[in-house]
């Protein structure tokens, strides 16, 4: 009763990540230390000053898996808390680093996330190229094009871009990688140099604001290291450089953008582990700096000897003037400098930086295979008992010719239904076998692709390559659906295997394609990156009409060709009565609430998952991912075994779509859970990043009710088969 309790609490969120309950525990800790300073007369900014350390002191309990109160002595007796957070990423690091499933084996995160990418090497002097991919926010998950700004355009004489060939690069809106206009040569520092001059209209400046406001972030990268911003208050880093910052004055409260016009490039080398006269990259840093440029004295904020550095007489103000009054046109001089740095991180280490903060999670993994398996493991015992002993006992004693006639009187239940058990359902049996054949192409799909993602064809660091693998097992699996859907149909007396056929071919990717149509044009329209050319659709909708709909005939075409699915008894001409009932069972509220067990298994994994799609974390733990769908089939699978057989002894026969209801409705508690999400985890701002937020989420939702649904429909169907099967009808 109690994991039922715990399961249903972990489908709402409330046991969805380990780490909030203990730090419910620490923030209250922190509220009686405020508490007692407060009480010994502290002044408010004492108090601020103190909040800001004990919670420092509570983000670095949460990395190190480690109870507030033990930072919390250990600070006090002396122990500095940089040299606690050093120790605490070291420890997590090593713990990534780290693989095999039995014997651990020390590894380096180059090889586990990029594996078989070997080291580039650079000649000194020359010129590399920085990439600009797009500009982005966490708030609304929507990247916008940089160059559609007011800033400053790469030489026309460069190559403009590289073209990105996978569809999955392309889908995402990400079909050419941009140059940037910064000139870098190896081992070369270079002074502050200036760009180019724009001028900041008032709409320009309006939307800059707005955009500062929202946290957007400049992503470039350099030899494919993402450029990273160093966090003054916790050492870690984030990726991308700010377009802006916001100044807060809390005397007045008032708030002041400042525009970042000058970038810091710190490129940090390492030339022990290249060959003579080359050299390797290992760090990519930025430091944003505002200042305002005079382009009549040019010389006097940006000389090639003299540092540019953030000070509040000379910082770059968007919202006002020198007068106090809102500008109505801004010149903006836009600038940069590059530092090279000798490092002694090796190639292999260059991806450590990237982690450094992120809480040990290896604990809530280990807990949520735990959870998986006790769930199947205590569904697999109850199937158990309803095959060994009451189906065993019950079918002995049906099949006693000389059993005592009072107590065949007395023999009720699922024995009774022989007749109808195999009834074909009376409504929409053509949408069950189109659901259960896509369902199972979706099954195919997924198990293939992470079984290729185990033996390194895929790797998910690399998101648009995996995206178009995924895409293309899809397409190739198109024969499941066409096979399964078409025997399906023809069990259930169905004829128009043509029309079958069609709706098969059309109908997920149909509706996919007309969702994803409608979001490109709001996204178009939005201005937004992620907006896909339409060029790019149609080759989408090619490889649809071309190749996965032509399989889907060929699957169809073998499935009906086929004989019929035999069943181990007769139906009959008239369908029996189903005795009314008051249980839940006969509810459709019991199929949302058998829902809630499979969901139970994957909500964790759920949680990471949805972390590295929409807070842009990294999720390298494939094998995981693999392990739990397998138990989230299997879970599905016995407890629509279980929901059958309780159905059955209670006299309905009409399982069919109740039993692929049942685990279906698991992509409802998913969506549920995503509208939890985005209320707890997520800061989204304004209606374009919700839609676009809940569109995904509901294709994600969508699929997911199918390969469940599909799943426990073929479980309970083969199940139906073995218990009648031993049953002696006359």
């Amino acid at each position: 009763m109690f994991t039922k309790f715990a399961s249903l609490l972990t489908v709402v969120g409330l046991l969805s990540s380990p780490a909030d309950v203990a730090g419910a525990f620490r923030k209250n800790s922190i509220a009686k230390d405020l508490k007692k300073a407060k009480a010994a007369g502290a002044s408010k900014e004492d108090l601020k000053k103190m909040k800001a350390e004990l919670m420092d002191k509570l983000m670095t309990a949460r990395a190190g898996g480690v109870s507030y109160d033990t930072i919390k002595e250990a600070t006090e007796k002396g122990a500095k808390l940089d040299d606690i957070k050093a120790k605490i990423n070291e420890n997590n690091l090593m713990k990534y680093k780290k693989k095999g499933v039995f014997k651990k084996k020390e590894s380096d995160l180059s090889a586990i996330l990029f594996p078989g990418v070997s080291p580039e090497e650079y000649e000194i002097g020359a010129e590399i190229d920085m990439l600009l991919d797009t500009l982005d926010s966490k708030q609304t998950g929507l990247p916008l094009l940089y160059y559609n700004l007011p800033v400053c355009t790469p030489d026309s004489t460069k190559v403009q871009g590289r073209k990105r060939k996978n569809l999955g690069e392309r889908l995402a809106g990400k079909s050419v990688a941009e140059l940037t206009p910064y000139k870098i040569r190896v081992l070369e520092n270079t002074g502050c140099q200036q760009i180019c001059d724009e001028k900041f209209r008032a709409r320009d400046i309006r939307h800059m604001l707005k955009l500062i406001e929202r946290q957007y972030k400049v992503n470039v990268s350099l030899d494919g290291l993402p450029v990273q911003v160093k966090r003054s208050s916790s050492g870690t880093v984030a990726r991308g450089y700010p377009l802006g910052a916001r100044l807060i004055d809390e005397a007045t409260d008032t708030t002041e953008y400042v525009y970042h016009n000058h970038i810091r490039f710190v490129i940090m080398y390492n030339e022990e582990e290249a060959d003579p006269g080359n050299v390797r990259i290992v760090g990519f840093t930025a430091v944003p700096v505002s200042i305002n440029h005079d382009p009549n004295k040019i010389s006097e904020t940006c000389a090639p000897g003299k540092p540019v550095l953030n000070r509040r007489d000379t910082l770059l103000f968007l919202n006002n003037s020198s007068d106090g009054k809102k500008p109505k046109e801004l010149p903006v001089t836009y600038s940069y400098e590059v530092i090279w740095q000798r490092s002694d991180i090796a190639w292999t280490d260059r991806w450590d930086i990237y982690l450094l903060g992120r809480v040990d999670d290896t604990s809530a993994h280990h807990m949520s295979l735990i959870n998986s398996i006790m769930v199947v493991v205590f569904l697999g015992c109850v199937v158990a008992v309803i095959l060994i002993r009451s189906l065993r006992r019950d079918i002995s004693v049906y099949n006693d010719l000389n059993v005592d006639l009072e107590d065949e009187k007395e023999e009720t239940g699922w024995k009774l239904v022989h007749g109808d058990v195999f009834r074909p359902p009376s409504t929409y049996p053509m949408a069950l076998a189109v659901m259960v054949g896509t369902g199972c192409q979706i099954a195919f799909s997924v198990f293939l692709t992470l079984l290729m993602s185990q033996t390194h064809l895929i790797n998910p660091m690399m998101k648009g390559r995996a995206l178009s693998n995924i895409i293309m097992t899809y397409v190739f699996s198109g024969t499941v659906s066409g096979y399964v859907s078409a025997r399906i149909f023809k069990f259930t007396g169905g004829k128009n295997w043509k029309l079958n056929t069609i709706y098969t071919a059309a109908s997920f990717p149909g509706i996919l394609m007309a969702l994803f149509l409608c979001l490109n044009i709001f996204l178009t329209l939005y201005g937004s990156a992620k907006s896909v050319r339409i060029f790019t659709i149609i080759a989408a909708f090619c490889l649809w009409l071309g190749v996965a709909s032509p399989l889907v005939f060929v699957g169809s075409f073998i499935g009906f060709k086929r004989d019929p699915i035999s069943v181990p008894t007769r139906t009959n001409q008239i369908a029996r009565v189903v005795p009314s009932s008051d249980s839940l069972l006969s509810h459709p509220v019991a199929n949302l609430l058998v829902g809630a067990m499979p969901f139970s298994t994957i909500c964790i994994e759920i949680y990471f998952l949805m972390g590295a799609i929409w807070l842009h974390q990294y999720y390298f733990l494939m094998g995981y991912l693999f392990v739990i769908t397998i138990l989230v089939g299997i879970t599905s699978s016995l407890l629509s075994v279980v929901m059958c057989y309780v159905r059955l002894c209670s006299e309905d026969h009409r399982w069919w779509w109740k039993s692929f209801c049942d685990s279906a409705s698991c992509g409802f508690w998913l969506f549920l859970y995503s509208i939890w999400f985005v209320a707890f985890r997520l800061n989204l701002k304004g209606f374009m990043p919700m839609m676009v937020y809940f569109t995904y989420m509901a294709m994600i939702s969508v699929a997911v009710a199918l390969y469940c649904g599909a799943v426990s429909f073929l479980s309970t169907l083969w199940f139906t088969k073995t218990i009648y099967s031993t049953v002696k009808i006359d």
